[in-house]
């Protein structure tokens, strides 16, 4: 579930930057990379959290698993995302 999220953000990374592009619009597309891997590390991991049930033990693992997949394949993703549009539109 966390991997579609992720290549969800991706391609929603992928239409800003063609947004951009169409619309000619002089906005830094490396604010738009930087936002999005700050959403990685902070944001996105809290809404996956599981639920903690008052009465019971909270080992942790399942928290420590999202939020290394959302800091490794997100930061991935994301500078991926960045490299290949930037080296595909370089002489544009």
């Amino acid at each position: 579930m966390v991997l579609l999220i992720i290549i969800g953000i991706s391609i929603v990374q992928f239409g800003l930057y063609y947004l951009i592009k169409k619309y000619r619009i002089r906005f830094p597309k490396l604010i738009i990379l930087l936002t999005l891997l700050l959403c990685y590390f902070f944001v996105f991991p809290e809404f996956f959290y599981p639920k903690q049930e008052v009465n019971e033990i909270d080992c942790g693992m399942p928290t420590l698993g999202i939020i290394l997949a959302f800091w490794f394949f997100g930061t991935i993703a994301g500078i991926a995302t960045h490299v290949i549009w930037v080296m595909k539109f370089k002489n544009t």
